[in-house]
């Protein structure tokens, strides 16, 4: 266990500010870097001016969920470091697909399990760059509403570099980290989440959260994934209605956070964290994060956690909401890529899935507009295409929401989740699905 002087980390703490520049002069030739997901804004120009050093570095890795501007990641630099996405974005979908970036499968959970186990080949974890608060009275700097792996991250690598947000809110949970488990700390302005546009209402919006708000019960705790569709969900007031919900997440969309002001979501029933909001980050607004910060109702604790479907599982009535992008007629639920081509990635899809489907009087929910490009391709389809990854297998598959309907799947038999999938698709597309399983089955 590492000591921590209760005086003397001032002095570990002034000596160790330093800029971004003399920050990365300690990374050595062939080093992986591991940022993890909410910290890339702030780490930014800690990884620019490692730029000037690539030459001499080479080769070297970045593991990264990327939130900062890849554009320097041209061709020529891409033979000097190598970039891996574990979940892309639309600043780094381009480098992916034309695979100047590596894509990493990851579902967060279990994420760095390879190199905890010592197996052969692991990659070793030589920099964490991760961002934090100025210490406080007792040397301790806080992750803030976003810890995700940050804390695991610090205290493994071989050093461990900080930028430090003299705005990052104090919370509570498992996210303070004292002063003497980070070697250098590089101030960086302030960085506040950019206003949210106003969203465009889809016609299919209130149909699909009128039908999720059926399948949810007072008292059940909810999960949400990121994405347009379930974002809808909540702003359509699906759980408006609802009461003593409680929370367990791997983060928030829009408008979750308001629920807790509006005491729907309570916690008040839960069986593991009562009267609590568990999730490894959360807030989609600077309103939020005011909200979140100080709040003892709001505790945030790590992926191996929060995305751990054991520990999911112990939640009763765990219901899990999340986006597709197809599902075929089978129940497969696709919800990273298309085709070949990588749009997002699983995140903890699959593991909230499976926490659900192991949950007593748990349910996993997934909500997709029926149609895509403008209402001319069904997202309800009878197979999918060459390539084609699959988020969720068809095993664990549950509830299927369109704006047409619900299809529930668990334990029916193929010719049963057919009939169920055509009920939700868009009524210009039954015929041709009705037509591929009849020739599936031999009709």
């Amino acid at each position: 266990m590492v000591k921590h002087p209760a005086s003397g980390w001032r002095n570990h703490y002034d000596a160790n500010n330093v800029s971004a520049q003399e920050a990365v002069a300690l990374v050595r030739q062939g080093d992986h870097i591991y940022i993890p997901a909410p910290a890339g804004p702030r780490t930014a120009n800690m990884v620019l001016a490692l730029l000037p050093r690539l030459e001499e570095l080479a080769p070297i890795t970045i593991s990264a969920l990327p939130a900062f501007d890849l554009s320097w990641y041209t061709e020529e630099m891409a033979k000097l470091v190598n970039i891996h996405v574990m979940f892309a974005a639309p600043n780094s979908r381009g480098v992916v697909n034309d695979h100047r970036a590596d894509f990493r499968p990851w579902m967060v959970w279990a994420g760095h399990r390879a190199a905890n186990e010592g197996r052969p080949g692991a990659r070793a974890l030589d920099v964490a760059m991760v961002a934090v608060s100025p210490p406080n009275a007792h040397g301790y700097c806080c992750f803030g509403a976003s810890l995700w792996d940050q804390k695991k991250v610090a205290l493994e690598a071989r050093l461990t570099l900080a930028a430090v947000d003299a705005t990052m809110p104090a919370t509570f949970g498992d996210t303070w980290i004292h002063v003497s488990d980070i070697d250098k700390f590089v101030a960086v302005d302030p960085f506040r989440p950019p206003d949210l546009p106003v969203p465009v209402v889809e016609t299919w919006e209130p149909a699909i959260a009128a039908n999720v708000r059926e399948l949810i019960r007072d008292g059940d705790t909810v999960q949400f994934g990121l994405g347009s569709t379930t974002a809808a969900v909540v702003r359509e007031g699906a759980l408006n209605a609802r009461e003593d919900l409680a929370y367990w997440g791997e983060l928030t969309v829009p408008g979750i956070v308001d629920l807790v002001k509006a005491g729907v979501i309570t916690g008040e029933r839960s069986r593991t964290h009562p009267n609590t909001f568990i999730a490894t980050s959360a807030g989609n607004s600077s309103m939020d994060l005011e909200f979140i910060a100080g709040n003892p109702r709001f505790e945030f604790y790590p992926p191996d956690y929060v995305h751990n479907p054991k520990v999911i599982s112990a939640n009763d009535n765990m219901v899990a909401i999340n986006n597709a992008l197809a599902v075929d007629l089978t129940g497969q639920i696709a919800a990273g890529e298309f085709g070949y081509r990588t749009w997002s990635g699983t995140g903890g899809q699959f593991a909230f899935a499976m926490g659900a489907f192991m949950s007593e009087g748990g349910r996993s929910i997934t909500v997709l507009p029926a149609t895509a490009v403008g209402g001319t391709k069904s997202r309800i389809v009878g197979q999918f295409e060459p390539g084609q990854i699959v988020t969720v297998p068809r095993d664990i598959a549950d509830f299927v929401v369109t704006e047409y309907g619900v299809a529930s799947l668990i334990n029916k038999s193929q010719r049963e989740r057919v009939d169920e999938m055509i009920s939700i698709a868009h009524p210009d597309f039954r015929a041709d699905l009705r037509k591929h399983a009849d020739n599936w089955f031999g009709r």
